[in-house]
């Protein structure tokens, strides 16, 4: 499975949202724990026609919003 981006003259168009296969690969999630997060309400969805689908600064608020490793915290510890 991949992730579609369309390319235009060089750009990398960057998807406003992903289907829920495609928003748990982006994030390295199966689709099972990306339905959980859905109906704890700790990633928001929304409907277009029978799609289901996250957008992307939803995926990126969800990371942002994620505690860091315990390795990542003991990195910046010894900065």
């Amino acid at each position: 499975m991949s992730v579609y981006t369309p390319r235009r003259r060089g750009l990398v168009i960057v998807p406003l949202a992903y289907r829920i296969e495609d928003a748990a690969a982006a994030i390295g999630i199966s689709r099972s724990t990306l339905f959980e997060y859905i109906k704890d309400g700790r990633i928001p969805s929304r409907k277009i026609g029978a799609s289901t689908v996250i957008r992307h600064r939803d995926l990126e608020g969800f990371l942002d919003a994620a505690p860091l490793s315990v390795a990542t915290m003991k990195a910046q510890a010894n900065r």
